[in-house]
């Protein structure tokens, strides 16, 4: 009465599987998005919370179970759980299901251990590390992947970003302006199909890229008449999963070992690992992207504006990139391209082939991409 609002207790009585199933078809996000949160609303909120009533969450419960959930999953994984299950309250407690956000973050001070706040170290390449890769890519998989690594590494774009480019997005000519990739669009595999979305925080750009970017796409481009400038590494549409992981891009960071013929299958070459990148994710190569911006000293509006950011505030109101900036950018890479290619003959670059391990049999691929 104190707070002047009522809650009817009946209200409080729907289970959160009655109030889930409503409200995930209330929220507008992106295709994949969607499928992960009905992934994570199936495996990890609703076997603990289904049969409860809305109303009978308490605070203390929530812990526990976070606890419990933090012992078992990823951290990040983790994370994307308590913040769909702490919108659901949210939104709950606007329709006047419950007073209060038993998910809500803790204010009144810390309990438990002390957890460090220090976000996890991004393993990310140098230039010259950056080329060992893609050289590892060219031996492995040919000029598609060769070039994957270089345009991820050269322009900081997104997995979805690249395999959504079209070749009528290149602009490979330097008219004045510098040779250019424009990316307009995401490209997402949802259900079997791929779906091409606005990039995410709807950031498409036209990016300028170095002269010698531009070399190796106009080559990759004139190699095959595929609509699509990035492809899967046996052709079609380019698809990111865990395959991909496996067999490509791990071998072309951590090496792979010579094989002689094994059970029929043939003889294939060794791959030697990159040394200081072990752990790297293809994502490393945006954040790597990132770095090399900055060592170059560009202003803030124009290393944001090519990563797909806003700048915030006052400095996001009133600042601007200009051509200028942008040839300077492309003239940073083109050097750190340049510089990459030099030998250095006091550094070891490759490590020592991995040993061979028999590999495990593996079932068939399902629900092969059906392009659209």
């Amino acid at each position: 009465m104190r707070r002047k609002s009522f809650i009817n207790p009946r209200d409080g009585r729907v289970a959160v599987a009655v109030w889930a199933s409503g409200w995930i078809e209330s929220i507008d996000v992106r295709p994949l998005s969607d499928v992960e949160y009905r992934r994570r609303l199936k495996n990890q909120i609703l076997p603990q919370w289904g049969s409860v009533p809305v109303g009978d969450i308490s605070p203390t419960a929530v812990a526990a179970w976070e606890k419990a959930l933090r012992g078992r999953i990823s951290k990040n994984y983790a994370d994307g759980v308590v913040g769909i299950f702490r919108t659901m309250m949210d939104d709950a407690v606007s329709e006047g299901l419950r007073r209060d956000n038993p998910v809500a973050a803790r204010k009144s001070g810390r309990r438990g251990r002390f957890q460090s706040q220090r976000p996890e170290k991004k393993i990310i390449a140098t230039p010259p590390q950056a080329l060992l890769v893609a050289r590892n890519a060219l031996e492995m998989r040919g000029l598609n992947e060769y070039a994957i690594v270089l345009t991820s590494a050269y322009t900081g774009l997104r997995i979805g970003e690249l395999a959504a480019v079209h070749r009528d997005q290149l602009a490979l000519k330097d008219e004045k302006h510098g040779p250019r990739i424009h990316a307009i669009q995401q490209s997402q595999y949802v259900g079997g199909v791929f779906t091409e979305i606005q990039p995410k925080y709807d950031s498409g750009r036209g990016l300028i890229i170095p002269q010698f970017l531009a070399e190796v796409l106009q080559e990759l481009v004139d190699s095959r008449p595929s609509e699509w400038v990035f492809t899967a590494p046996k052709g079609g549409r380019m698809i990111r999963g865990g395959d991909w992981y496996a067999e490509t891009w791990r071998p072309i960071v951590h090496g792979r070992a010579p094989r002689g013929v094994v059970r029929g299958a043939r003889a294939r070459t060794g791959i030697r690992p990159v040394l200081g990148v072990e752990g790297m994710v293809p994502h490393g190569l945006r954040h790597s992207h990132k770095v090399w911006l900055d060592e170059g000293g560009h202003p803030r509006v124009a290393v944001a504006a090519r990563m797909g950011h806003v700048l915030q505030g006052v400095e996001g109101v009133y600042s601007h990139v200009t051509l200028p900036m942008e040839l300077r950018i492309a003239d940073q890479l083109q050097g750190l391209w340049e510089d990459s290619l030099r030998p250095v003959l006091d550094r070891r670059e490759y490590g020592p082939f991995p040993e061979f391990t028999s590999p495990r049999c593996k079932r068939s691929p399902k629900n092969l991409p059906q392009a659209v």
